[in-house]
């Protein structure tokens, strides 16, 4: 009140109020607000942005792509929505077979927005990506038969022949049936640590040897660990049905840990140039291992 009364007061002497000053121009605008500015520059990107998802969503690849270069050449796009654009090449990228690429865009994007929850859970579904589309059939990680490079013949040799091992391992199921569960579980079990102390023994030769072998053999207890989970055969009494559930979710668990450790010892080792695609498998496992143990309480 006493601000318009002496409005009105100025007004009634004969004096008129002072014009306020016209807007500056928009440009001007953000230029003289910092506030202002950033807005703007988030807008461009996001518009940018939205425009390259909805490229991607209607099948114009080409138009999403140059959508999301443009938005991470920008030097003032803000960083989380850069970092999402990153991602959204990287998988371009991944389509394309060009995995290196696809990892050299996720690892941007991780340093872009290191603290962002949906640009971290992205990352770890690109290297997921990658790694099962390395790999093929039911084998985890890279193909069965995979050749490590760089290491001398003997260690080759004895690689591929752990490799034959692994493929006749994973045909192995556990019979539900009541004659045989005990006896094909017993079967799988030791198959399996036959398999494992063959890559143990190359991974004695250390450097990709160890890595691969190690990995490996990690997935070798996860799948026992997998495969121990079935259905029980209907015509076992309930108590022992119960009882066998619980031995048997028990030693999945306990195979479970043997995976962790050995995932753990592929990422021990310093890296090699050859290694990458090993680690980046056993880091995947070793999260969907961490996983199951944390679903079944451990």
């Amino acid at each position: 009140m006493i601000v318009l009364a002496l409005a009105l007061g100025g007004c009634g002497d004969g004096r008129r109020p002072l014009p306020l000053p016209a807007p500056p121009p928009p440009g001007e605008r953000a230029v003289a607000d910092p506030a202002l500015r950033i807005s703007a520059e988030q807008d461009a990107a996001s518009i940018a942005f939205g425009g390259g998802v909805l490229a991607e969503v209607t099948g114009d690849d080409a138009a999403a792509r140059a959508a999301y270069e443009r938005v991470l050449a920008a030097a003032d796009a803000p960083a989380p929505i850069a970092a999402r654009a990153a991602l959204h090449l990287a998988q371009f990228e991944l389509r394309a077979g060009k995995n290196r690429h696809a990892l050299d865009l996720g690892a941007r994007a991780a340093v872009l927005a290191p603290t962002s929850a949906a640009v971290t859970d992205g990352v770890a579904q690109l290297r997921a990506d990658v790694v099962a589309a390395a790999g093929a059939g039911e084998i985890r990680g890279p193909r069965l038969g995979t050749v490590l490079s760089g290491v001398p013949p003997v260690v080759a040799d004895e690689f591929a022949a752990a490799e034959r091992a692994l493929e006749a391992v994973t045909k192995l199921r556990p019979r539900p049936n009541i004659e045989a569960v005990f006896a094909t579980i017993r079967y799988k079990e030791d198959a399996t640590e036959a398999v494992v102390a063959k890559y143990r023994a190359v991974a004695e030769h250390g450097g990709l040897a160890t890595i691969a072998s190690h990995y490996r053999a990690g997935s070798l207890y996860h799948d026992l660990a997998i495969a121990l989970q079935f259905q029980l055969p209907a015509e076992l009494e309930f108590r022992s049905k119960d009882d066998l559930r619980h031995i048997l979710r028990l030693r999945a668990v306990a195979y479970l840990r043997k995976a962790v450790a050995e995932y753990r010892a592929c990422l021990a080792p310093p890296q090699t140039p050859d290694s990458e695609l090993w680690r980046l498998a056993a880091e995947t496992d070793l999260r969907r291992a961490h996983d199951a143990l944390g679903g079944a309480g451990k």
